[in-house]
This record gives structure tokens, C-alpha cells and sequence, in this order.
């Protein structure tokens, strides 16, 4: 049994997206790739402020 064949509107719309430069499913995004492959930390660690709880109570 071979692989399924996407229906002729499904095909032409991934073909769309690819010569847009979209992300399509099934391919490799180059993109990600390049920000999965940053390291976590890159810009230094996040920050965060949180206000206090309005009723005076912490957090």
C-alpha cells in the first residue's frame, strides 16, 4: 500500500504557500531551523514585573 495522495486542491494550495515562502507541512522550515538552534538564553535572562494584588495581598 503506497503513501496517500493529497487531493489536487490540497497539492495546489501547498504549492502556493511554498512559492510564497510560507511555512507548508510535511517540509523543513529554514526559519525555525535557525531560531530553534539560538540558545535559550541568548538576550540574557527575561524579566518580569508583577504588581501587587489590588487587595494588598502577595503573590
Amino acid at each position: 500500500m503506497g503513501a496517500p495522495v493529497d487531493p489536487p486542491i490540497y497539492s495546489a494550495l501547498l504549492r502556493q504557500w511554498e512559492s510564497a515562502g510560507r511555512t507548508v507541512p510535511g517540509r523543513r522550515d529554514p526559519e525555525w531551523n535557525q531560531a530553534a538552534a539560538l540558545p535559550a538564553w541568548s538576550e540574557g535572562p527575561l524579566r518580569f514585573s508583577a504588581s501587587r494584588d489590588p487587595r494588598g495581598g502577595g503573590r
